[in-house]
């Protein structure tokens, strides 16, 4: 996580989040990778500069709390959410993506939770422009780090706004709802 944690400066005194892993592991089914971790811990849930948001996982039932997810039946059987690019061979399967962050463009960033070493999971995106999701052979830090350092080709989601931007802000959720409550839009062009 060393190169996204050096980009990302937080605003606010909130920041990091304590997950009882063992148990939301159980929850999920699943051993959550070793660099999200660590980014959860350090920074916890909340957006960098408005743009790509960042979520944790939460044991409830509440479909209004914003968590890590599976994409309910009704987004996996959509045939307009079907389509992959640059993706050979076999389709992925949507039942086996587990969402951790989104985009001010509505794209979905999560993970190909196939295989029991979560650090090899690939990272996907389903991106609005390309109405299409795509598959990466990276992990959540580095496909932060790649995006905000603009070490990527191509910008892989929709927003490219943070494209090549460099050192950008994190405010953690907590922090943003204490500043709205006070009427205070954190993103707001200055």
């Amino acid at each position: 996580m060393g190169q996204l944690e050096e980009m990302l400066s937080v605003v606010g005194d909130e920041c990091g989040d304590e997950v009882d892993w063992a148990a939301v592991e159980r929850a999920y089914g699943v051993h959550f990778p070793p660099d999200y971790k660590k980014f959860v811990a350090k920074f916890g849930g909340g957006t960098i500069e408005g743009s790509i948001g960042i979520l944790v996982p939460i044991e409830t039932a509440d479909p209004m709390i914003r968590r890590v997810y599976r994409l309910l039946d009704s987004v996996r059987e959509d045939p307009d959410l079907q389509r992959w690019s640059g993706v050979e061979g076999a389709t992925p399967s949507l039942g086996d993506v587990l969402i951790w962050g989104d985009t001010d463009s509505a794209d979905f960033i999560g993970w190909l939770t196939i295989g029991e070493n979560s650090e090899t999971w690939p990272l996907v995106v389903y991106s609005r422009v390309k109405a299409s999701w795509s598959l990466y052979e990276c992990g959540m830090s580095e496909f932060l780090a790649g995006i905000l350092s603009g070490e990527f080709s191509e910008c892989l989601i929709s927003d490219e706004s943070l494209m090549g931007a460099g050192r950008s802000r994190f405010l953690h959720d907590r922090e943003e709802e204490r500043l709205l409550e006070m009427g205070v839009y954190p993103w707001e062009e200055e």
